[in-house]
C-alpha cells in the first residue's frame, strides 16, 4: 500500500463570475483512493469548486456534457463503462457535476475509484441464521403434524 502526502499553502484567491466575485474556499483537504491500495492526500488547498481543487494538484481527464463537467480520469486511471471515479464532500456522496459543487472553507473532498469487479462481503451470521430459521420451521411443521394426526384418529 502506497501513501503519498502532499501539502500546499496559498492565500485567498478571488474569482469573477459574471458581475459577482467568488471567494475561493481555503484549507481544503483532498484525498484520492485508487482502489488498489494507493492513496494520495493533499492539505491546505484552495478553490471555488471540486473541479478547480482537483485539477490544480492532479492530472485529470475531464469530460464535458454541455455545461456539466465529469472527471473521467485521475493520474491516468480512467473509468470504464459505468464504473469510474466518484467523489464525496465531507463524507457525503456528491451527485452534482464537479464544476457546480461549490466548496466552503475546511471542506474535505474524497475521490474513490470504483472498480468493475463487485466487492462481495459475506455475512458470517448468515449461515447459522438460515440453519436456525430452517430448523424452527421444520419444528413448527412437526408440531402441527403431530397435533393434526391426533385429531384425525
Amino acid at each position: 500500500m502506497a501513501l503519498i502526502i502532499m501539502m500546499s499553502s496559498v492565500d485567498s484567491v478571488y474569482a469573477q463570475r459574471g458581475s459577482e466575485a467568488i471567494v475561493a474556499a481555503e484549507e481544503i483537504t483532498l484525498t484520492v483512493d485508487f482502489g488498489n491500495g494507493t492513496i494520495l492526500e493533499f492539505y491546505n488547498l484552495y478553490g471555488s469548486n471540486v473541479l478547480d481543487v482537483t485539477s490544480e494538484v492532479l492530472n485529470t481527464q475531464v469530460q464535458w456534457y454541455g455545461p456539466l463537467a465529469y472527471i473521467r480520469g485521475i493520474e491516468g486511471v480512467v473509468g470504464q463503462g459505468e464504473f469510474g471515479w466518484q467523489y464525496w464532500v465531507n463524507g457525503e456522496f456528491a451527485s452534482a457535476a464537479v464544476n457546480l459543487y461549490s466548496l466552503d472553507d475546511g471542506d474535505t473532498v474524497s475521490w474513490v475509484y470504483s472498480s468493475p469487479e463487485p466487492i462481495v462481503q459475506e455475512d458470517p451470521t448468515f449461515i447459522p441464521g438460515v440453519i436456525l430459521i430452517t430448523a424452527s420451521g421444520f419444528g413448527f411443521i412437526a408440531i402441527v403434524f403431530v397435533h393434526t394426526a391426533r385429531r384425525i384418529r
